[in-house]
C-alpha cells in the first residue's frame, strides 16, 4: 500500500481551494470545524478540528473557482454617474466604475459617490499607471478598477535618429493579454506559473472583464438595432428607470415603457412592458437583449424629458 503525503498549499492552490469555492462545489459542506485545508493526488483534504479528514475532488473546486472568476454580475453593478460606462483612458485601458451610485437608494450620498463625481472626467489626466490604479483602488477612494480587456498598449520600440530607414520596418502598436488592476487578477498573475500547474491552459481573469466584454456586445447591439433603422431614428423604442434597493436585504426595481412611435413620442404612446411583473437589476441583462433581439432601441428614461413625470411614481 503506497504512502500519500499531504502537502501545503501553494499560493494558487490558497486561492483555488478556500472554504468559500468547496462550498460552491459542495452546496452541503459545513466548514464550522475545518482547522485546515491541503492537497493529496487529486483530492483536497479538509481536516477537522477533531482529527478527522474529509476528501473532496480537487477538479470539481477548481470548475467552481473557474466558473466565480468568470461570473456576470448585474448590469449596474460597474456603472458611474448618470449611468456612465466604463471611461477612456490611456493605453487602450478603461477606468470601470464601481456602482456605488447604484448599491442602495441612497448611494448617491456616500463619499465613493461624490468622488466618482469629482474625478469622472480628470481621470484621462493621470498618465501614469501605477498613480491612477492608486487613486482607483486605495481603501479612501475605492473608485474601480483599470481594465484592458484587449491588452494594454506596449511602449513603441525606441527609434534610432542616427541610423538608416528601413521602408520594411513599421512601428506597429503591440498589445498585450486581457488585464485588469482589481486583486482577485493580479494574484493571478503574480502566480501564474502556479496557477497553470493546477488548471490547463490557465489565464488570469476576473468579473470586471467579463462585465466589461458584456457592455460592449451591449453596446455593438444597440448600435447595430439603431442603425437598421432607415432613418437613423428608430420608431420601437424602449425607456428604462432602475430604483436601487432601500438596504441590503432587497433587490431594486427596474422599469420599462415601450412604444413604436419613436424616443421623441409624447407620455401617452407610451406602455409598460408587462406592469404585472417585477423585474430587478438581476434581469437587466436579458430584458436589454431580448428587447433588442425584437428590434426595440433602449433609451434611459432620464434621458428623455417628455417622461419626467415616470419618475415622480
Amino acid at each position: 500500500m503506497s504512502i500519500q503525503t499531504q502537502l501545503e498549499l501553494n499560493a494558487a492552490q490558497s486561492c483555488i481551494y478556500t472554504r468559500t469555492n468547496i462550498r460552491r462545489a459542495y452546496q452541503d459542506f459545513d466548514d464550522s470545524e475545518a482547522a485546515g485545508i491541503y492537497s493529496r493526488a487529486d483530492d483536497c483534504i479538509v481536516v477537522r478540528r477533531d482529527g478527522t479528514e474529509q476528501t473532496y475532488s480537487r477538479q470539481l473546486i477548481k470548475t467552481a473557482y473557474s466558473s466565480y472568476t468568470h461570473r456576470l454580475k448585474d448590469f449596474f453593478s460597474y456603472l458611474g454617474p448618470n449611468y456612465r460606462g466604463p471611461s477612456v483612458w490611456h493605453h487602450n485601458a478603461y477606468v470601470l466604475f464601481k456602482g456605488w451610485y447604484y448599491s442602495h437608494a441612497l448611494g448617491h450620498l456616500t463619499s465613493n459617490a461624490k468622488l466618482q463625481s469629482h474625478w469622472a472626467d480628470k481621470f484621462i489626466y493621470v498618465s501614469d499607471p501605477a498613480k491612477i490604479t492608486t487613486l482607483l483602488q486605495s481603501d479612501q477612494t475605492d473608485l474601480g478598477h483599470l481594465v484592458a480587456p484587449d491588452g494594454m498598449r506596449l511602449p513603441n520600440r525606441a527609434v534610432n535618429l542616427d541610423g538608416e530607414l528601413d521602408d520594411n520596418e513599421e512601428q506597429k502598436s503591440v498589445f498585450g493579454e486581457p488585464t485588469c488592476s482589481c486583486g482577485s487578477f493580479q494574484r493571478q498573475l503574480n502566480n501564474l506559473s502556479t496557477f497553470q500547474e493546477e488548471i490547463q491552459g490557465f489565464k488570469p481573469w476576473c468579473i470586471h472583464l467579463t462585465w466589461f466584454n458584456k457592455y460592449r456586445e451591449l453596446l455593438c447591439k444597440r448600435t447595430e438595432v439603431r442603425n437598421a433603422s432607415a432613418s437613423g431614428a428608430p420608431e420601437k423604442c424602449v425607456a428604462w428607470w432602475y430604483a436601487p434597493p432601500s438596504d441590503a436585504h432587497n433587490d431594486g426595481r427596474f422599469m420599462l415603457l415601450h412604444t413604436k412611435s419613436g424616443a421623441q413620442a409624447p407620455m401617452t404612446h407610451w406602455r409598460h412592458y408587462k406592469p404585472k411583473e417585477v423585474f430587478t437589476q438581476k434581469d437587466a441583462w436579458d430584458l436589454f437583449f431580448n428587447m433588442m433581439e425584437a428590434g426595440y432601441v433602449p433609451f434611459p428614461g432620464t434621458s428623455l424629458p417628455q417622461l419626467k413625470s415616470i419618475t415622480k411614481q
